[in-house]
């Protein structure tokens, strides 16, 4: 069972709109509509994380950890 928002969760409170999220986000998952990032394309998301990460207001996080096991 999928999760209806496990896709990254944006702040529009927080969010200024300088659209490094954007930019970065290799998939086009997100776009800025009236000024603020917005996953339009949650279907696209990879969960890659670098939305989250060059968000200089830390308006994006993600709902859910990623754990990568080794079979080491």
């Amino acid at each position: 069972m999928v999760e209806e928002n496990w896709f990254p969760q944006i702040e529009k409170e927080l969010c200024t709109g300088c659209g490094d999220c954007i930019v970065i986000c290799p998939t086009d998952a997100l776009e800025q509509v009236s000024g603020v990032a917005v996953v339009t394309k949650p279907a696209a998301c990879n969960y890659c994380g670098e939305c989250e990460t060059i968000c200089p207001v830390e308006a994006i996080a993600l709902p859910y950890q990623i754990v990568l096991e080794s079979d080491l």
